[in-house]
């Protein structure tokens, strides 16, 4: 049986990855086009390796959520939450049902990610199954 939160994970990845790389899938680093998959997560989010520099990636490095092990339902959420209106730490800490702490730095980043229009793209809509 797949769970919900799974499917929700894997369409907010799908999008993620078709707006991230629209052009066709690069190195953040060097720019080199023949990457290849290196390791794939848990949790649907796939590692990349690139034969140019040599460096790992996925696709959320470079972006302000590179670097997070928050699930992306928690990051849309949250991004749905900032965009309808404004919210403090402490409510969306509830909202969210996460730590005081974790809500701060969730509202930091997404205050810097929602400035670049296909991460709001991704995490906004509401059309998500």
């Amino acid at each position: 049986m797949i769970d919900a939160t799974t499917t929700k994970e894997a369409v907010l990845l799908a999008r993620l990855q078709s707006l991230r790389w629209k052009a066709g899938l690069r190195c953040p680093r060097c720019g080199h086009r023949d990457c290849s998959l290196h390791a794939c997560g848990k949790d649907g989010r796939r590692k990349l390796r690139c034969s140019g520099c040599g460096r790992t990636f996925n696709d959320l490095t470079g972006t302000p959520l590179a670097r997070t092990h928050l699930p992306l339902t928690l990051w849309a959420k949250a991004a749905r939450l900032l965009a309808s209106s404004h919210q403090t730490c402490s409510s969306l800490s509830v909202k969210l049902e996460v730590k005081l702490a974790t809500a701060w730095r969730v509202r930091k980043i997404l205050t810097e990610a929602l400035k670049d229009e296909d991460l709001r793209q991704t995490l906004v809509t509401e059309d998500i199954p």
